[in-house]
Parts: structure tokens; C-alpha cells; sequence
């Protein structure tokens, strides 16, 4: 088959930059706390069988593939890519650990106390690889058993390790990526057709379709989905929601909706739904003044070249179209065949892509002149995160002298993917690069991208948040680790003319808090504007070099009437933006006097307070400077990139300007919410609270016109970390609501879950919240999961009672909850996955008496049994009423509503009557671990640094191990450890120049974790700033042998 008939089926989706986020992947907040993204609304997920690593199943497809169909064998490196597939099993497997023995022979891997070597001077091609994660698969498989290591997970870390060798884009995907990937791609599934989100922590409809059953059945944007079908959504995972609300196409769902506002309802009504094939559109269009079209193409999938087909007709409709703008912005990618035939729309003859690849030779393909669009004007729009498929057309278009290029210089992928399906019996994927596509003239944009004609750069006047400097998009495909490299690259060029204009600061606000979701398809931006101008304002039938000559006019218009603008803000900031004249004599650098300060003492600022830095300049020469202004350069981003504008400096003059260094936001508004911002608000500017110990530098660059620029200056902030809270919490879960009162769970009981808080950290909470998540799918109603414990200090004691349903038909043997103590400003979580096993009843004796605590005391129970959880000490002596008897253990009444049980063996007999509420203490049996850290110095010339630390557990420590940045460099186990509930450790960790990020985490199991973070910056021997490496080398993946 023709490589360009099957890559009709390939995808050219952005990967995920994996290393800057496997941390904050593994441990981010979870659930209705893990942020902002919307989803558009499977199956839920099966029991998995038993895994046999070393039948290679994955491992084996994934070699032959690149075997034979990789775009560039001479990119294969055998024994980097086991090394890699080390490297990634032991960042997702706390309890493995891989140290390159000296001279790089031997590798030793460590189950937690079990090790062994195994050589890699041996490892030529690719059957050798197979044949070494064979034995070490066997090593791990053998060191696993009984944990809760997914082995299939396993596996696939090792194939997404060897494939991270190859480029950027080559990825191993699990059974429900591939799953999901085919629903972008084919712009079709069985759903309901509402684009759903999570605000203000309720699951939320941001979008109902047009045409489709939620729109039919009235259902409006921001209505709460609080429950689908009989299962609470409250705390569920967006991810979970989803796949309930798909379905097969005629299967019947009732969601229970909210609507707050005018109109609105309180209580939940159903809206029963029919669920239908939904046709996701993936184009927008819109009809402009002057008969000028707009078509923006969010993706490249199935129904593209229709959808814009679709579009172009409808505006032939209203009169013939005398410009066309067509925004690629954002676009990541998508099939490769709807972008060629789009492109084909427009030309009417020359090559739109060529195809190359080892495996696969060259081929091209052709524009052909039936069915082409007249010769309108074409403003193609594009920016830095236009990649791939987007490319593709823009390049065609560009090379080709048929559309005029406007915005910011693309993201530069030029290869090209093809997605091998259901490798493994579990019906995983590989996505493998396959071949490199050309643009005309046999152009690859490979680590380049598409230079526009026309350049946009927006500028913004605020005293809080300057942007009048140029930013040049710097994250890009070449700046990917293993990003090929292309024969056929050319230099990137420059664009023809550059457009500052005015990006009012309000203007920025709206598109900040509208993020993705704006109500309008259509952005009325500039860029879709001037886009239209000059659409309307160029000859047809013209090349665009001529049609950009035609509209020079336009474009002085536009530049002098945005500058005007600018200098008019900055004007009522007292800042003269005055161009420098031509004849105006230079001042010597050394003339211009620089002083910097900041707003706190010694530069030193807490975690959650301001900062302001202030910059002087005095002009000790005989003549004025003009448009001086700097920019600050750090490797911390709450230091990075702030703008400080002068503007014209008199001789004899001093001038100050004055940033804020943190984040901005608006004071009082909520993340994630449908509210708009509070009344009268202000915009603060201050250090995040969750910030880490940290030592930073801060250069300030400066830049100006007619003349000398003043010499770039210093500043070394420190932060200091606000004090951890530490949540120590003990439950019981007891039938009370409408159950037997037997202490045990059955099906169709309704349960309480009684919670205990306590802070014994050394910090004070915020917001902090008690949560609790259903994990049982439809055996589960949650009722009451969620309360606000806010601003807890230290020693403070908060109590919650949640609810929740046993349905009649859960499955399982056990109903499972997932429960979260949590600080979202400090980003402080206890978490623990609850199994809540379902028993045949007990009988229970009825009781009528009054007996006492005995001389230890009195243990209370939630259930009556040895192995029950105990959650309270009642004092020896303490009266309790007695209400029933189940064998050795005596049910006793805790509160009017509430009761637990204690072994007969505790209690003697006693008289009088017990208080209406028993008291008791409070047994903390369940926390995080409590882990603290410190590190020889925060800043140093030295290749390595000494981390400190300890670990303490209410039950037990079972290991430690840390990183710096995404290197695995240490892992301790505590199995034989002195003491089972407390571990320390001292370590030395290697330094990288720059900025070092050192994560140390604590596990009591896998479902109780405590990281802390710190962060150390190496400098020079002399003692300058040194420049942080991008990306990462193989010295990253693989820890040095233990001392």
C-alpha cells in the first residue's frame, strides 16, 4: 500500500513533554482538584488477568516495528534504548531503583533489599535488548509479586523508554489512550454532545452541541451535572465522568441537573437522553465584512476537508468571497490526507508534500487544478503552537505563493507518524515515525517552522504586568529531546514586515480567565482582524509577495496607529516613549548608573507575600537617552521575564520603574470557576504559597534606542517556605443512617464514614478541604463527601461525617472510597484508598445498661470484631450505655445518632446513666508520612550537595528515594529497617549548572506518599550564575553505584 493512501490514518499530535511532568503527574491533587481542562463527554475499565513480563508481548511488536519501519535506522542505539527502558520503569516503580556501575559495563537494578547486575557492554541490536529486559523482567516480576505494581504498566514504561531514544514523537499507547486517541481522530462517538468541565469543583457543562440530544433536551451552559444516572458525581475524576456519559448510540442515560441563577433550580432534576453518534466539528467559519471569509481549523480529523468545503459554500451563498482568512493558531495536527486535500482546494498545480523515510522511499503528492478555489487573497494564520498537519498546509500555501503568512513562526515537526493498532492481546498501539515530509521545494521545517510574512507581536501597558518586549516563542520541536534532524532543513528565515500592536491588559484578563472556552467560536481578535483588512485590502490573482507590496500602505497605517496607542498608555504611566531622533549622539554605557533593590530585607521574601523590585537609572551623560527599558532573566519563573519601561532619560536625569515578582491574579476569584471576578477587585502580585526553599538569581537586560544601554545588572532573591501543616486523621465507617446496626456493611445499607482531623505540623492550614471519592462506580452513592476544614493551626481538631450508599447490586466484594485530607493553596494532601469489605450480618443481642471502662480503658471499635479499626480510647472508668451484644463485644451508644463497639473483656459493671455523648480521645492511627528534609546550602559551586532527612509514619515507613529533576538518584528501603516506623537518611546527590530541583518522597504504602521538595542552585567556581541545561542527556537516567 502507498505510504500517503496510509498515512491518511496519521497522527501528528504534540507529545507530552513526560519528564517536566512525571512528578507532578504522579502526585498532582486528583480528582474535582486537578484543574481546568474540558473534556468532551468509554467503558468503564475491566478487571485486569494475571501478567507475564517476560513474554515480551509489548516489547517484542514494539522492536519488530522499529525494525522495519523506523524513518532512520541510523538513529537506533541498542544499548541506549535499554538503558532508556531502565530509566522509565524506575521512575514509575517507587521500589526500583538502576545504578551504572564504573565503566558502564554493568548495570545493578534493586527491588527494594533485593539487587542484581546485569551487563550492557553486550547489547548490539535489538533482539539483545529483548533478550536483557527478559532476564531483568524476570528479576522484577519475581521482587513484585504481592505489590501493587501494575506489570502491563511496567512493560509499557520500558517501550515509551526505548521509543524516548528515537524522537520525540514515537510513543507506546496503552489500550485506553489508543481508545481515546481514535475518538479525536475519527471526529465521531456514541455520546450526548456536551463539552464538559470541571468549576467550582462540580462537574459542569461548558457547552451543549448543537443538534445533539443534550441541546435538544434543553440543557444549557454552566447547568451542574450532579449526578449520572444513580451515581453522585461529586469528586468524581472528569476522566470517569466521561466515559460514563459515552456510550453506544441509542442507549439511554439520565443525568440530574442543577441550574443555578435567574431561572434556575436548587434541587436536581432528570433529564433522561438518548444517547446518538456525535460529529465533532473541528472547524469554525464565519462570514466577515467585505465579503471576506473566516475559517479556523482547530484539528486535522476525518470530516476536515468537508467541514471547510461546507464552509466555503456557505459563504458563496451571501456573495462570491473576496478574502479568505484562515486561522491555523493552536493547531496541533491531525490526519495528514485532510490537510493535503484542503491545501489542494487552493493550488492548482506544483507538490504540496513530499514523503521520505528509510522504509518507505519518496513520494509526493500533487495539487491538481479541478475543483480549486478562485484566486482570492488567503491570510493564513499561525503561531507558535501551530504544528505538523497545520504546517503542512501553511507551508503549501507559503511555498507554493498562494497565501500570506501572518503571526509568530511555527512549532517546526516535519515528521511524519503511523499508528500500528492492537500490537498486544490488551489491544495497545505503537505510534512510530515513520517517514519526514518536505514542503515544496523539498523544504523540511523539521526543528524550524513555517517564518511568517508578516510578523504579530503584541504589546501590553500595565504597571503590574508589562509585555513590551518582543518574546520569541522558545519551547519548540528542536527544543525536544532526540528531536530529529533533517538534511533537507533550511535556516530559518525572516519575516517581511513585523506588526507590534496594543494587547490592552483588560483584553488580556478576558482571554486569561476564557481560556479555550469562549463563548464566541469566532474570536474578534487582531490578528482576525487586521487578518480581515488585509484579506479585503489585496489584489486577486496575485502572488503574495505583490499583495503584500499592494498593502504597504496598510500596513504603515496599522503600525503607526498600534505604536500610538502604546506611547498613549505609557504616557499616563508618566513613561515618554519618544523614538530617538536620527542624528542623536551616543551616551557611554558606563554613563548610565544603574542601582536595583527590592521591597524586603536582605532580598529575602516568604511564600505567599509580595515582592517588588525597584530599578534605578541615572543618565550621568550630556545627552538624553530614548526608550530605555530592561527585562529581568531568572531560571525561577516568579522572577523571570518581568518588564521594567524608562522611556527617554534626560542627561542629568534619574529615572525608576518599579515590577512585582510572583504571579498576578485577581484577589478573591476563585480557579476554575463560572463566577466572574468579585466586584471592585484588585490584581495582586505575590510569591505562590506553596513555594520551596529556594536561592535565585535575577539578571536585568537592558535595551534602548539612540544610544548607550545601560550594563546589565544583578539581584539573588531568597524564598523562604512557608511552614507544612500535617494531617493526622483517624474514621469509622458504621451502618447508622438505614442499615442492621450490626457495625458491618451489606448491600443496601446507608453508611457513615465519622472523620477526625488533626494538624500536628509546625504550619497553619488555608484552604483546605475533607474529601471522599467513589471508586465503586454504580455500587456507590455518595450523599455527603465534601467539607471545608479551612485555616486549621496547629493542634486544631475539625470533625466531618460523610455519607454514602451501598447499592443492592454492587459487585464486588468491597466498596472502596477514596479518601483526601488536603491543603489546596500549600498543596498539602493526605490521601488513602479505603477497601470497605461487604459481610453476611451479625446478629445482634438487644442491651439496656450501663457499664464502665475498665482500669486500661476502653478501645472503640467499628465493628464487632478482633480485626475491627479502632478510632477512639474511652478514659478507664467512663460510664457508657450498653445497647447491644454481638458475641465478645458490647455495642455501646457513642451519640444520639451514632454508636461503636468495644470488646466485652474492656468494660466491668457499672451504674447510674451514661452522659448523652460518650467522651473519648481521638486515636490518630492514619497519616501521611511526616517527612522532613534540609540541604547542606541552597546555592554552591559544588557538583554535589548533601541531602538530609527523615521520615516518621503512624504505622510504618516502608521506603524513601529521591530525584533531581527527573534522575532517580537514591531509594532506601526500611523493610529491615531498626525501626518500621521512622527512616533517615543522608545522601549526596549530583548537581547540574543552574537550578537543581530535588523531590524526596516517603511512602508508608502506595496510597500514602509525602514528597517534599527542595531546590539548589549550582553556580560557578567563581561564584557567577551559570545557565540551567535544557532537556536532559543519558547521564540523567541511571543513578551512580551506592557508596
Amino acid at each position: 500500500m502507498r505510504i500517503l493512501e496510509r498515512v491518511g490514518r496519521v497522527l501528528f499530535f504534540l507529545s507530552a513533554i513526560a519528564l517536566a511532568c512525571v512528578l507532578a503527574g504522579k502526585f498532582g491533587a486528583g480528582s474535582l482538584w486537578r484543574g481546568f481542562e474540558p473534556a468532551v463527554a468509554g467503558a468503564a475499565q475491566q478487571q485486569k488477568a494475571p501478567y507475564d513480563l517476560t513474554r515480551l508481548e509489548a516489547v517484542n511488536e514494539t522492536l519488530k516495528y522499529i525494525r522495519k519501519k523506523y524513518v532512520d535506522p541510523g538513529r537506533i542505539k541498542p544499548p541506549q534504548m535499554l538503558l532508556s527502558a531502565l530509566n522509565y520503569i524506575q521512575r514509575d516503580v517507587a521500589q526500583v531503583i538502576v545504578h551504572q556501575q564504573e565503566g558502564g559495563n554493568e548495570i545493578t537494578v534493586q527491588v527494594e533489599g533485593e539487587s542484581k547486575s546485569f551487563r550492557v557492554d553486550n547489547i548490539q541490536g535489538p533482539w539483545d535488548v529483548a533478550a536483557r529486559l527478559r532476564e531483568v523482567f524476570a528479576f522484577l516480576q519475581k521482587n513484585l509479586e504481592g505489590s501493587d505494581v501494575d506489570l502491563r504498566e511496567l512493560e509499557y514504561a520500558a517501550c515509551n523508554g526505548m521509543l524516548h531514544t528515537l524522537d520525540p514523537h514515537s510513543t507506546f499507547l496503552s489500550p485506553e489512550a489508543y481508545r481515546d486517541m481514535n475518538v479525536t481522530t475519527s471526529g465521531a462517538f456514541g455520546g450526548l454532545g456536551i463539552v464538559i468541565s470541571v468549576r467550582d469543583q462540580q462537574l459542569t457543562v461548558m457547552k451543549p452541541m448543537p443538534g445533539t440530544p443534550a441541546e435538544r433536551a434543553g440543557l444549557k451552559k454552566f447547568d451542574r451535572i450532579v449526578k449520572i444516572e444513580n451515581e453522585s458525581t461529586l469528586n468524581m475524576p472528569l476522566d470517569d465522568a466521561v466515559r460514563r456519559l459515552r456510550g453506544e448510540p441509542g442507549s439511554k442515560i439520565t443525568v440530574w441537573i442543577v441550574r443555578e441563577g435567574d431561572g434556575g433550580w436548587a434541587e436536581a432534576k432528570p433529564f433522561p437522553l438518548t444517547r446518538e453518534v456525535i460529529k465533532m466539528s473541528s472547524v469554525d467559519s464565519k462570514q466577515l465584512d467585505g465579503n471576506v471569509g473566516y475559517v479556523k481549523i482547530k484539528n486535522f480529523q476525518s470530516t476536515t476537508f468537508d467541514e471547510v468545503v461546507g464552509a466555503l459554500d456557505g459563504f458563496k451563498q451571501k456573495g462570491a468571497i473576496k478574502g479568505l482568512v484562515l486561522d491555523l493558531r493552536g493547531n496541533p495536527g491531525g490526519l495528514l490526507d485532510q490537510a493535503v486535500k484542503i491545501a489542494d482546494l487552493f493550488l492548482t498545480d506544483g507538490t504540496i508534500v513530499a514523503t521520505v523515510g528509510a522504509s518507505e522511499g519518496r513520494e509526493e503528492r500533487k495539487a491538481a487544478s479541478a475543483g480549486t478555489e478562485p484566486g482570492y487573497p488567503i491570510v493564513v494564520l499561525v503561531n507558535g503552537s501551530s504544528a505538523s498537519a497545520s504546517e503542512i498546509l501553511a507551508g503549501a500555501l507559503k511555498n507554493l505563493e498562494r497565501g500570506l503568512i501572518v503571526g509568530q513562526q511555527t512549532f517546526g515537526k516535519g515528521s511524519v507518524q503511523l499508528v500500528f493498532p492492537e500490537i498486544t492481546p490488551e489491544k495497545a498501539a505503537l505510534k512510530l515515525t515513520i517517514a519526514e515530509y518536505l514542503t515544496p521545494n523539498d523544504v523540511s521545517i523539521q526543528g524550524v517552522g513555517i517564518t511568517p510574512d508578516v510578523e504579530l507581536d503584541a504589546m501590553t501597558v500595565d504597571p503590574l504586568e508589562m509585555d513590551l518586549t518582543v518574546q520569541k516563542d522558545t519551547y519548540k520541536e528542536k527544543e525536544l529531546f532526540a528531536s530529529l534532524e533533517s538534511q533537507y532543513a533550511a535556516q530559518p528565515g525572516k519575516p517581511d514586515e513585523t506588526v507590534r500592536y496594543q494587547f490592552t491588559s483588560a483584553e488580556r484578563e478576558i482571554a486569561r480567565e476564557q481560556g479555550s472556552e469562549s463563548d464566541d467560536d469566532v474570536q474578534n481578535d487582531f490578528p482576525v482582524r487586521f487578518g480581515r483588512e488585509l484579506a479585503a485590502s489585496m489584489p486577486s490573482e496575485k502572488t503574495p509577495k505583490e499583495q503584500l507590496k499592494a498593502a504597504k500602505a496598510l500596513l504603515d497605517r496599522v503600525k503607526k496607529d498600534e505604536l500610538t496607542k502604546v506611547s498613549g498608555e505609557l504616557e499616563k504611566l508618566g513613561v515618554d516613549w519618544a523614538a530617538a531622533p536620527d542624528a542623536a549622539p551616543a551616551v557611554s554605557a558606563e554613563a548610565l548608573q544603574v542601582t536595583v533593590e527590592t521591597s524586603t530585607p536582605s532580598n529575602v521574601v516568604n511564600a505567599g507575600d509580595p515582592m517588588e523590585l525597584t530599578v534605578k537609572v541615572k543618565n550621568n551623560g550630556a545627552s538624553p537617552v530614548y526608550r530605555v527599558r530592561a527585562q529581568t532573566e531568572s531560571e525561577n519563573g516568579y522572577f523571570d521575564a518581568k518588564e521594567l519601561v524608562f522611556g527617554r532619560i534626560a542627561a542629568g536625569e534619574e529615572k525608576s520603574a518599579k515590577v512585582q515578582m510572583g504571579w498576578c491574579e485577581i484577589e478573591g476569584q476563585k480557579y476554575a470557576s463560572i463566577h466572574g471576578r468579585p466586584k471592585d477587585a484588585k490584581r495582586v502580585c505575590k510569591i505562590p504559597m506553596d513555594a520551596a526553599d529556594r536561592s535565585d538569581g535575577v539578571s536585568i537586560k537592558f535595551e534602548s534606542e539612540g544610544g548607550g544601554t545601560p550594563a546589565t545588572a544583578e539581584v539573588r532573591p531568597t524564598i523562604r517556605a512557608l511552614p507544612r501543616p500535617v494531617f493526622k486523621y483517624s474514621y469509622q465507617i458504621v451502618d447508622d443512617r438505614s442499615g442492621n446496626g450490626d457495625g458491618r456493611v451489606q448491600r443496601g445499607e446507608k453508611v457513615s464514614m465519622y472523620l477526625t482531623v488533626k494538624n500536628v505540623g509546625t504550619g497553619r492550614s488555608y484552604e483546605t478541604q475533607a474529601n471522599i471519592t467513589n471508586m465503586s462506580g454504580d455500587g456507590l452513592l455518595l450523599d455527603a463527601g465534601r467539607f471545608d476544614i479551612s485555616n486549621m493551626k496547629p493542634g486544631d481538631v475539625r470533625k466531618v461525617a460523610f455519607s454514602f450508599d451501598v447499592a443492592k447490586d454492587l459487585a464486588d466484594a468491597e466498596a472502596i472510597v477514596s479518601l483526601s485530607v488536603g491543603d489546596r493553596d500549600l498543596n498539602e494532601i493526605a490521601r488513602e484508598k479505603v477497601k470497605i469489605p461487604v459481610e453476611p450480618a451479625s446478629p445482634i443481642s438487644a442491651l439496656d445498661e450501663t457499664r464502665l471502662a475498665g482500669t486500661t480503658g476502653a478501645l472503640l471499635l467499628d465493628a464487632p470484631k478482633t480485626s475491627a479499626r479502632s478510632f477512639g480510647q474511652v478514659p478507664s472508668g467512663t460510664a457508657m450505655h450498653v445497647i447491644g451484644r454481638s458475641g465478645s463485644f458490647d455495642k455501646v451508644q457513642v451519640d444520639d445518632a451514632r454508636y461503636a463497639f468495644v470488646a466485652s473483656s474492656e468494660l466491668a459493671a457499672g451504674s447510674g446513666k451514661a452522659a448523652a455523648k460518650l467522651p473519648f480521645d481521638d486515636l490518630y492511627m492514619l497519616s501521611p508520612p511526616e517527612l522532613k528534609i534540609d540541604a547542606s546550602q541552597l546555592s554552591t559551586s559544588a557538583s554535589s550537595v548533601t541531602i538530609r532527612g527523615k521520615a516518621t509514619g503512624a504505622n510504618k515507613i516502608a521506603d524513601l528515594y529521591g530525584f533531581v529533576g527527573s534522575r532517580k538518584v537514591f531509594y532506601q528501603s526500611n523493610k529491615k529497617g531498626a525501626d518500621p516506623k521512622a527512616a533517615s537518611f543522608e545522601v549526596d546527590v549530583p548537581l547540574k549548572p543552574g537550578v537543581n530541583i530535588i523531590n524526596v518522597f516517603a511512602r508508608e504504602n502506595a496510597d500514602s506518599v509525602t514528597r517534599r521538595m527542595i531546590i539548589v542552585r549550582r553556580d560557578s567556581d567563581a561564584g557567577a550564575l551559570l545557565k540551567t541545561p535544557k532537556g536532559e542527556d543519558q547521564a540523567d537516567w541511571l543513578a551512580l553505584p551506592p557508596p
